[in-house]
This record gives structure tokens, sequence and C-alpha cells, in this order.
């Protein structure tokens, strides 16, 4: 190693461990997003398209970008932070375009319908990694795994599993705000007023689609032991 690469990674050390300090690392660009799971048919929607296609492995979606699923189809999208969108059967979402400008924007999701995961990869961040647009509610992940479902009455159901994770109402400024932690849960109407934070809640109904993102969130995002 070349003198000026010694001095480099010594000054690299330094800043990350010398100081002893809680540090913020800079966020590396994170579209466009991976597709890295797929179990079967989903369809892709590319900005600038006028029609659906049919999604492929490995494909790579950008802002204005969106992806469908059919039913008994799951699919995972990886930003290139290590984040997790992880999309339910019979689901829909878009990336939207960042807020300012800058290399260190927050994922913006919006869910038109279904269920999701999102997962954020472990680290100290200068802003929530995260933000899915739901309904009537904007939800931002500073970490840990969450459970998104929209309901067919326009109502919808936040799920934090683990993790730290804020969730608004519409409007600037947001009509009403709420902190949700591990083991938490809020339903939101479709009139966008929210209920009582309570414990969260287990349905048998999607015990195979928790199952499965626990497992891949105790992997590799800091979560629980898979119940």
């Amino acid at each position: 190693m070349t003198p000026r690469a010694c001095g480099l990674a010594g000054l690299a050390f330094g800043v990350l461990f010398g100081s002893g300090l809680p540090f913020v690392m800079a966020q590396p660009r994170e579209l466009p997003a991976m597709l890295v799971t797929l179990t079967g048919k989903a369809e892709m929607y590319k900005k600038g398209d006028t029609a659906w296609k049919p999604a492929e492995l490995r494909a790579e979606l950008g802002e204005g970008d969106g992806i469908r699923t059919s039913p008994s189809v799951r699919a995972t999208l990886r930003t290139g932070g290590g984040h997790a969108i992880r999309v339910a059967a019979l689901s829909q979402v878009f990336f939207l375009p960042a807020e300012g400008s800058g290399e260190d924007q927050t994922v913006r999701v919006r869910m038109d319908r279904g269920w999701i995961w999102a997962a954020v990869a472990q680290g100290a961040y200068a802003r929530p990694p995260v933000e899915v647009r739901i309904g009537p509610t904007r939800v931002s992940l500073r970490n840990g795994g969450v459970g998104l479902r929209l309901g067919r009455d326009g109502a919808v159901l936040v799920r934090v599993y683990h993790g730290l994770v804020t969730i608004m109402g519409a409007g600037t400024p947001p009509a009403w705000e709420r902190v949700l932690g591990d083991d938490q849960e809020l339903l939101v109407g479709p009139t966008g007023a929210p209920a009582d934070v309570r414990k969260l809640s287990r349905e048998p109904v999607e015990a195979s689609w928790v199952l499965w993102n626990e497992e891949q969130d105790y992997a590799a995002y800091g979560g629980k032991s898979p119940r």
C-alpha cells in the first residue's frame, strides 16, 4: 500500500472509530433498485412506457417505475444501500421522485394496493432511509422492519415488528403524527383519522407472509427471532 493510501485508510479509521462518538455515514444512491426475489409472474411499468410488461429477475426500477404481483407471487426489491421493499401477492408499488437534490436521498415508495414489508439496513442515517406513501398517510422508517397493508376500503394498517417508525397524516404540516416502536401497530381509517396505538396483532391469514419476512429480517436486518 502506498503512503498516500495508508494515510487515507488511517484517516477513515480515525473518523469512524477514533473519537468513540456515534457517526453518520453518507447514504449511497439508492435507486435503481434491483428485483432480487420473484416467485412467479409479475409485471413492471417503466417510466415513459404505455403498458405493463413481464418482470424479470435482476431487473432494475428507478424513479417513476412500478411493479405489480399476481396471485401467490412475492417479489423483493433491494436498493443500493441494501434496504428491502418486499411486495406480497396482488400488490402494487411505484418509486416516487426524490425530494431535494444530492445523493443522500430517502427512498420514496407509493403503495397503491395490497401488502408490503419494508426493511431498513442497519446503520446510522442522517434522515429516514425509506418513506412509504400509503392512502392518507406517510410512513417514515429510520430503522427496522414494518408491514403495511392497504384495505379495500382505503384503511391503512401499519405494523412495526422491530425498529422505529414515524407515521404522519396528510397535509403540510401533517394533520397528526405518531411514533411507533417494536411490537406496535396503528390503524388509520379511510378518512385519514388514526386510532390509538396498540400492541401488534397477528392474523392467521398472513402467517406465512410474516414468517417469510421475519426470517429474512432476522438474518440480515436486525430483526427478532421468527415466531
